[in-house]
């Protein structure tokens, strides 16, 4: 699970911090993280509360999002179904004013550094 958290929690750094829904720019665009190591995870976040993220290896993790408060959005993995519920969610800041076309570093917390792009369509 520690890579559905870490990698989801970075795609919505994408979230435009002025608008109404932080999330709007990622509706049916494809938000991609690229791992120090140079595999790819493909990140979609939706209008109706769900997200998926498909790993450099074929694994795909589904789930539902919602806001703790204005700065603070809650991943749930629901698909497949954790082994220990209580790592099923894991809630992030959300910072950062990114828009279709962007890329951008970010500090993974681990001591490397992963690229982020937000690029339109699925």
């Amino acid at each position: 699970m520690k890579s559905f958290a870490f990698g989801l929690a970075a795609a919505i750094l994408c979230a435009g911090a002025a608008q109404a829904d932080p999330f709007a720019v990622a509706y049916g665009n494809t938000v991609t993280q690229t791992r120090a190591d140079g595999s790819k995870v493909v990140i979609y976040v939706n209008a109706d509360k769900t997200w998926e993220q498909h790993m450099a290896d074929g694994k795909v993790f589904r789930g539902t999002y919602g806001w703790e408060d204005a700065t603070h959005a809650c991943f749930t993995v629901t698909d497949p179904a954790p082994k220990d519920p209580s790592h099923a969610t894991n809630c992030s800041e959300i910072k950062g004013d990114h828009k279709v076309g962007d890329t951008w570093s970010e500090d993974a917390g681990n001591g490397q550094t992963i690229t982020m792009s937000i690029t339109q369509g699925r």
